[in-house]
Formats: structure tokens, C-alpha cells, sequence
């Protein structure tokens, strides 16, 4: 084989040596023999004996140099035969002994050469056949190691491999390139190569099938390629001068599959060749080879890639069928199509209100990536849907979808130009090639999927895969929204049917077809009895509620005017404020309950009641003493004058501290009471507000001050936390007596300070711990050992820490004491 593949220059160079030896050799035995022969002359042998000498020379001249020694021999043994042996009989006349001499030698030289040449001839052709079955066995095993190699592989990449490796060894090249056909079959792609230099296989990594060049030539015809030496290659192909890699032999084959051409093969030598068809026949099948295992491997990755696809579609069905929770869903979706599909996923949405488009998720393999993303898309410019350059506008305007398997540089700088931001974003990506498809419903598109790959480019079967993935999201997403359609009316209806005001929803014909749990509850009659039937028969007033409420129509339901009525319920009697509401179908009705109002009316009446009673009484207190000391007919003595005047000063404090209450309840309803918290200091505070509580407090009460943990800084209003102090400490000493303990606590930690006010006193009765900050509220006087007050200090001090972002609450047990606990946020 190294035979077959060496130039036949260098062979004929080395063969001429050994011809010429040869022939010297041929020569010496022709004419050396004879004369050896000839030296009998010098004796007295008979002539016969020199006669089978020649003969015997003869032979071995035509043993080493064929018919031409042996003739030679002839002629130099047949003149010393006749002249030194024959004239012993007669030198002028051919005798009958001489003529059987002379055609002994011709004959045995004849005969000897022939029988030489056929034997040589016969040895030739068993060593020329043996030859060639050697290499026809040595073809076969290097076509069999390829075989194995490529029988191992599984991915057209493992392919490329083995042919390149392999398949360059078997074909004693030097280097090897594999192109395949493009999907439209009109170009050729150099998808790897071996033993070139790559600033020759750049220009060429895509070029027609149709142009002048030795792979395009095999692949259209389907034959092969042989070229012997680079001047053939510049002969044939003009356009690879100066543009291709030096070289000598070149070989292309095309690669055949089932379906036709899929590629070529190149193998490069290092040297000018002579392809017999011997070695033709191996670049062919090594190209058979080749194109099989190839083909064979883009099945099975073809077949993995559908696989993997229906698995991932399959997948994202039941992702998107799992949970009819949107926003969840589809980020899921998106996380699953990244990096199977692209390196970046996003689903934008149309808001139809506004026309705008908004990027609802957006998924990267990487999650830093992925952050960065949702990022810049807070500080994108808003896409509109009537926007004429932007691909998911245009997308969703159309539902077309738009496949860009390679991005324009265009496209790019026009949406920097557009965008800042975009110029942010290109530094960080890279765009290579994108997808985006419509998400429709019927004939309504409400957003669009995109896919973008970074390095990658994206393929048609791609492109299919991206319709089939919206289809699908496109349905998950309308079943959602009418999901959330049907759960908007559900929820409608069930806030109907628990919704605080009674509803009462009567037909064209006055019956009853709903009538909710809040009707129920204000009438007492249940649902299932009043549905069908006339309300006139349930509730004996209820053509005097309808006649009094003037109905408002539908298209103006806020013109209803309320009107309320006093009714008969099996738990009493309450009051009903109604307001009604026609329509086509019938008219609606809702029933308020407003006993509480009208409870809460009376508590205002009362309060009045107890108000004038609070201000008569220091109002009396004042005037009594300063008629007293107006007195002229009586000396007053100076203690009992002092004493008068002590009376008006804190009748006179105590009657300031009810009316401030009052205003300030009243501005706190109004919204007209300005707070600002900054830092306070708990512990003076309380000191200070405990200071001046002793000395109105009787002698059984014992203030006390305890701070626990680190020091108590809250973010308050000094001023609004010292009344709020003050109104606490006033309560627990009012409700306490007997006397005892009353405690301020003062506790911090986790961001929050917390004051409380403990006492040991008569306690809040069950169910009262929430209603004694409602305003106006008074517990039962019975409950108290009559302790009464306005029913305003716990409601005014709720209201100030509340709004200092505080809470203030309250623990007790009857009989042994309560505690008032205000949380405010640490400074």
C-alpha cells in the first residue's frame, strides 16, 4: 500500500539502478560463459564435450537475461564452436554435426527463454495478485477499523470524530473536512475539519452547492472527485487560487444518505497522486461509511431531540394544566423552555385598558442573569401596541409570528437609538437569534412568547416547537382568565350572600329570587322559606318599606335615597334603613340594619345627658364656692377661704380635662389632629407623668415604675404619649377603689417599645375588653360600684396611639385587676 500510494516518478528513479544491474549481469554470463566454454580449445576433449558446455551456457545465459542473453549466448558460443572445434573437421563447410550444433544452441536458447518467460510471467501474476489481494485486504481491514469506530458512536459530533481520525488514517491523508447541506439544500456548511489551517476554512465555512468548487461538484453530481496535484486543482477550479491551502493530491467525495446528498468529505495528501481505481473505490466507501454512521446519528439525535421535545411539551401541558394560578404558571413555563429551547424565555401581555404591553415573566438558566433582567425591565420604556418597530408589538397586532434566525445589526441599533437602555442590556447579552409567536385566543391575541438565543442558532424545528408551546400557554392562560371570570362572579355572588347589608333580589312578577344571609339575619326568616314566595307575606311591613323607598334606576344605582323604618322581627324589634334599585329583570333591594346607629344615637343623647351632668356638677361646685366667698354678711376664715379656692381651681382643671376631651374626640373623628413622632425617652416621661399623678391620688393608691431590659425609646408624640400616660393612670385609679398597686412598664426589644399600666382593681367584665374603646362607651354603672366617666379617654387614648403606628390593648380578669398595654415602634 505505501507502494500504491508513493508518486510513479520516485519508483521508475529507483528501479533504473536494478535495471542496469541486471542487464550488466545478463551481458557477463552471455559472454563469459561461452568463453569459459571456449578454454577447452586448449585440450584434446572431444568435440561433443564443449558442444553440451555451450548448450549448458546457453541456458544459463537465458536464465539471467531471457531470450536476449540467451541469443547473445548463442552467437558468442556458436563462432568459438566452429572456429575453435568444428575445424577440426572442416572450417569452410557446415557439416551435418555443426548444423545440429548450431540449431541445438537456437532451439535451447529459444526454448529455455520461453519456458523462463512463461515461468516468470506465471510468478508475476501470482505476485501481482497476491499484491493485490494484500491490499485489497489491508483496504478491507482499514475500512473495517472505521467501521467499528464509527459502529461506537452515537451524536453526529462523535461522527465527525471518528471519520476525521479514522477515516484520514484509512485514506493515508493528511487532513480531512466534512460540509453538510444546508436545510434549504443550497449551501454547504464546514461543520469540522482536521489537519487545515483555519484562516483557509473561514472563508469557506458556508458556500453554494451550486458553485465552482471540487465539494460542490461531488455533492451535486454525486460522484466523487479525484485531483493528482494542486496545478490540476488550479486548472479545474480557477477560483481557488490564492484563496485555498497549498497543497498536492485532493480527494472529494459526497456523502449519500437515504434521502439524497446530505454532505461531502475532503481528504488532503501531502504529496501529487495517482488515485487507481482500487484507491478510488476506498474514498468512496469510506464516504458511504461516512454518510451512513452520519445520517445514522442525526436519526438517533433526531429521534432523542423529539423525545426530549414531546417529554418537554408533555411536561409543559401538565404544568400548565396543574394550577390556574397565572403569574406562577407561566414563570414556571419559562424556567422549563430555557436552556431546552433558547437561553431566554419571556411571555409579554397585552393590557387592552391601556393598549400598553407589559413583560409579564422572563427566565434564564442563570438566576443572577435573570434578576438583571426583570431589573432593566422596570426602567425599559413602555411598548404600546400601535408601536411600528417593536417585533412583540408587531406580533401581537398581527398574530403573526416572526422568526429571526439571524438578528439584523440593524434591528439592534435601531432599538439603541430608540431605547438607552436597550444599549444597556446588548452589553450584557448577546442576540443572536430570536423567535416570537402570538399567545390567541380564538381570533383575539392578548400577548406573545419569546425565545432568544445567545450563541446558538435557533432551527425550524425550534420555530415549531415555540408555536406548539404558545398554543398551549395560549389556552392555559384563557382558561385562567375565565377562571378568574367565573371566580370574579362567584366572588360577587358570595360577597352577595354574606355581604353585611341584606339583599333581596324580586323578579318582574315581585317574587323573591335571592335573598342572602344578611336578609336572613335582619328578618329572621331563612332563605330557603323566603325564595319564590312574595316578601309581602314574610315581612308584615314590607309594603310600607317599599312604598317609602324611592327606587333609583340602573344606570344611576348611587341616586338611591335610604329611607328608615322601625320592623317586627322574631328578636325584636330593629331598625332597617332600605334603598332600592330597578332593572329589567325585576328590582333590588338592600336592607341595612342600623340598630347599632340608632343605639349609637342614643349613647350620643346620653353622653349629652352624662356630659351635663359631668359639667353641672364642677359647674355647681364653682358657683358654690365663689357665691360663698362673695359673701359680705359672714368673715370667712382664712383656711375655709383657701379651701373655696382649692374647689374652684380643680372643679375648674377637672371641667377643662372634659370639655378638651370632647373637642379632642371630635378633631380625632374629623382627621384634624396633626401627630409627630420622634425620639422619646419613656422613663422620664412616665417619671414625670407619675409625679404629677401623686398628688391627686388618694393615699391607698402606690404608683410604681418598673423598666425592664434596655432602655425604652420609642418613636412617639411626647405630648399626645403623656396624655394617652395620664388618661391610663387616671382609669386605673379611678377603677381601683380599694386602693392598691398600680405599675407603669416599660419594656423594649425587636424594634418594638411597649408601656403598660397594671392595677389591681375591680377588673372588665367578659366581652367588654373591646368595647370600652368605642366612644361614648360606659361600663354598666351595677358592674362598677358606680364609677362612671364620660366613655372618651379610652377611645382618645386608642386613637393617638394608633396613630403614632402603635396599638394599645387591653387584659383583665374580673375581680383582679386590668392591664393596658401600648406597643409603639422602637426609634
Amino acid at each position: 500500500m505505501i507502494a500504491d500510494a508513493a508518486s510513479p516518478g520516485p519508483a521508475k528513479a529507483a528501479r533504473w539502478p536494478h535495471l542496469t544491474m541486471h542487464w550488466t549481469t545478463a551481458v557477463m554470463v552471455a559472454l563469459g560463459a561461452p568463453a569459459l566454454v571456449t578454454l577447452l580449445a586448449f585440450t584434446s576433449v572431444r568435440t561433443v564435450v564443449p558442444g553440451l558446455l555451450y548448450v549448458v551456457a546457453i541456458i544459463l545465459a537465458t536464465v539471467v537475461g531471457g531470450r536476449i542473453g540467451g541469443l547473445v549466448a548463442v552467437v558468442a558460443s556458436a563462432f568459438p564452436f566452429f572456429y575453435f572445434f568444428a575445424s577440426r573437421y572442416d572450417r569452410n563447410e557446415l557439416n551435418a554435426e555443426g548444423a545440429t550444433a548450431l540449431i541445438v544452441f537456437v532451439v535451447a536458447a529459444l526454448f529455455g527463454s520461453e519456458v523462463l518467460g512463461r515461468e516468470r510471467a506465471a510468478r508475476e501474476r501470482a505476485e501481482r495478485a497476491m499484491r493485490e489481494s494484500a491490499s485489497a485486504l489491508d483496504a478491507a481491514a482499514r475500512l473495517q477499523y472505521v467501521a467499528d469506530a464509527l459502529s461506537t458512536v452515537h451524536t453526529p459530533q462523535e461522527v465527525l470524530d471518528a471519520v476525521l481520525t479514522e477515516g484520514v488514517r484509512a485514506a493515508e491523508a493528511r487532513g480531512g473536512l466534512i460540509a453538510t447541506v444546508s436545510d434549504d439544500g443550497e449551501w454547504l456548511e464546514v461543520i469540522a475539519s482536521r489537519g487545515y489551517d483555519m484562516k483557509y476554512i473561514e472563508p469557506f465555512r458556508r458556500f453554494p452547492v451550486s458553485g465552482n468548487y471540487p465539494l460542490s461538484e461531488a455533492v451535486r453530481t454525486g460522484e466523487g472527485v479525484f485531483i493528482g496535484s494542486e496545478a490540476e486543482r488550479d486548472e479545474r477550479y480557477p477560483e481557488l487560487i490564492g484563496r485555498s491551502q497549498p497543497g498536492h493530491g485532493l480527494v472529494c467525495v459526497p456523502l449519500v444518505g437515504e434521502r439524497g446528498a446530505i454532505g461531502g468529505l475532503v481528504f488532503s495528501f501531502p504529496t501529487d497522486q495517482e488515485f487507481s481505481p482500487q484507491r478510488r473505490a476506498l474514498k468512496i466507501a469510506l464516504g458511504r461509511q461516512a454518510a451512513l454512521a452520519l445520517e445514522r446519528a442525526r436519526f438517533s439525535a433526531a429521534e432523542r431531540t423529539l423525545r426530549e421535545r414531546l417529554s418537554f411539551l408533555g411536561e409543559a401541558t401538565a404544568l400548565l394544566t396543574s394550577s390556574l394560578e397565572l403569574d406562577r404558571t407561566l414563570q414556571r413555563l419559562t424556567e422549563l423552555a430555557v436552556p431546552l429551547l433558547a437561553d431566554w424565555c419571556a411571555i409579554s401581555m397585552l393590557v387592552e385598558e391601556t393598549g400598553e404591553i407589559e413583560q409579564l415573566v422572563v427566565a434564564h438558566q442563570d438566576p443572577e442573569r435573570r434578576r438583571w433582567a426583570e431589573e432593566m425591565r422596570e426602567h425599559s420604556r413602555t411598548i404600546r401596541i400601535d408601536d411600528e418597530f417593536d417585533l412583540t408589538a408587531q406580533v401581537i397586532r398581527t398574530a403573526e409570528p416572526v422568526f429571526l434566525r439571524e438578528v439584523p445589526q440593524e434591528l439592534l441599533d435601531e432599538a439603541v437609538r430608540r431605547d438607552p437602555n436597550a444599549a444597556r442590556a446588548l452589553e450584557e447579552i448577546s442576540i443572536r437569534s430570536a423567535i416570537t409567536v402570538p399567545l390567541l385566543a380564538g381570533e383575539r391575541t392578548f400577548g406573545a412568547l419569546t425565545l432568544v438565543a445567545e450563541e446558538r442558532e435557533l432551527q425550524d424545528s425550534d420555530f415549531e416547537l415555540a408555536q406548539e408551546l404558545a398554543a398551549r400557554a395560549a389556552i392555559a392562560v384563557e382558561n385562567a382568565r375565565l377562571y378568574r371570570e367565573a371566580e370574579r362572579r362567584a366572588e360577587a355572588a358570595l360577597a352577595l350572600a354574606y355581604v353585611g347589608d341584606g339583599v333581596v333580589l324580586l323578579d318582574q312578577d315581585g317574587r323573591v329570587r335571592f335573598w342572602n344571609s344578611a336578609a336572613a339575619a335582619i328578618t329572621g326568616i331563612r332563605e330557603v322559606d323566603a325564595v319564590g314566595r312574595h316578601p309581602a307575606e314574610l315581612v308584615p311591613k314590607w309594603q310600607e318599606l317599599t312604598q317609602l323607598a324611592e327606587l333609583a334606576d340602573a344606570a344611576a344605582p348611587e341616586r338611591a335615597r335610604s329611607v328608615t323604618v322601625p320592623i317586627e322581627t322574631p328578636s325584636g324589634d330593629r331598625w332597617v334603613a332600605v334603598t332600592g334599585v330597578a332593572f329589567d329583570e325585576g328590582v333590588v333591594y338592600a336592607l341595612r340594619d342600623v340598630s347599632d346607629e340608632q343605639a349609637l344615637e342614643r349613647a350620643r343623647s346620653d353622653f349629652v345627658a352624662t356630659a351635663s351632668h359631668e359639667l353641672r356638677t364642677p359647674l355647681a361646685a364653682v358657683y358654690g364656692a365663689a357665691r360663698t366667698l362673695r359673701r359680705t354678711d359672714i368673715e370667712i376664715p382664712g383656711e375655709q377661704r383657701d379651701r373655696f379656692l382649692e374647689i374652684i381651681v380643680s372643679e375648674t382643671e377637672r371641667l377643662t380635662a372634659i370639655v378638651s376631651q370632647i373637642l379632642l374626640a371630635g378633631q380625632l373623628e374629623e382627621g384634624r389632629v396633626d401627630v409627630t413622632t420622634t425620639e422619646t425617652d419613656l422613663a422620664p416621661l412616665a417619671e414625670s407623668v407619675l409625679d404629677s399623678t401623686r398628688l391627686r391620688a388618694p393615699e391607698q393608691i402606690e404608683l410604681r415604675l418598673e423598666q425592664n431590659g434596655d432602655r425604652a425609646v420609642a418613636l412617639a408624640d411626647e405630648d399626645k404619649l403623656r396624655q394617652v400616660l395620664v388618661n391610663l393612670l387616671d382609669n386605673a385609679i379611678k377603677y381601683s377603689p380599694d386602693g392598691g398597686e398600680v405599675t407603669v412598664e416599660l419594656n423594649g426589644g425587636h424594634g418594638r417599645v411597649r408601656l403598660a399600666v397594671r392595677d389591681r382593681g375591680l377588673g372588665i367584665p367578659p366581652g367588654e375588653e373591646e368595647r370600652i374603646f368605642e366612644k361614648f362607651y360606659r361600663l354598666d354603672p351595677a358592674l362598677t360600684r358606680g364609677v362612671g366617666g364620660s366613655g372618651l379617654g379610652l377611645f382618645i387614648s386608642r386613637e393617638l396611639v394608633s396613630r403614632m403606628g402603635g396599638s394599645l390593648t387591653v387584659r383583665s380578669q374580673p375581680g383582679e385587676g386590668a392591664a393596658f398595654v401600648v406597643d409603639l415602634p422602637a426609634a
